[in-house]
C-alpha cells in the first residue's frame, strides 16, 4: 500500500493531523507513566498500577481529542454544475455532500 495519497495537496491537512496525533500517542502515555511512577504515585502501595492507569487515561484523552477534531472539520461541498446552482428547492441536494443512504446512482 502506498502512502502517496497522503502527500497530495488536498490531503495534507489530514496527513498533518494524523502525524500530530500519532506522535502524541507515542510520547504522551510514556511520559505520563514515568512522571506518575517516579513523582506523583511514588508513595502509593502500587505505583506501577496507578501509573499504568494514568497512561491509559492519557491514551483515551488523545483518542477522544482526535475523534473530536475529525468530526469538527467542515464538510467539503462539491457542487455539480450539471445539476443546478445549489440554491433552488429541487436542486437534488447538490449543495450537500452525498454520503450513505443519500447517495444517488449516476449510471
Amino acid at each position: 500500500m502506498s502512502f502517496k495519497i497522503l502527500l497530495l495537496r488536498e490531503n495534507r491537512k489530514v496527513a498533518n493531523k494524523l502525524a500530530f496525533y500519532t506522535i502524541l500517542m507515542l510520547t504522551v502515555p510514556v511520559i505520563t507513566f514515568y512522571i506518575c511512577f517516579y513523582f506523583i504515585f511514588s508513595n502509593k502501595a502500587e505505583p506501577l498500577a496507578w501509573s499504568g492507569f494514568a497512561a491509559v487515561g492519557s491514551v483515551n484523552i488523545i483518542v477522544a481529542a482526535y475523534v473530536h477534531s475529525a468530526f469538527s472539520e467542515p464538510d467539503e461541498v462539491n457542487v455539480d454544475p450539471r445539476v443546478g446552482s445549489g440554491v433552488g428547492k429541487f436542486d437534488n441536494d447538490a449543495s450537500r455532500p452525498r454520503v450513505g443512504a443519500f447517495k444517488q446512482r449516476t449510471d
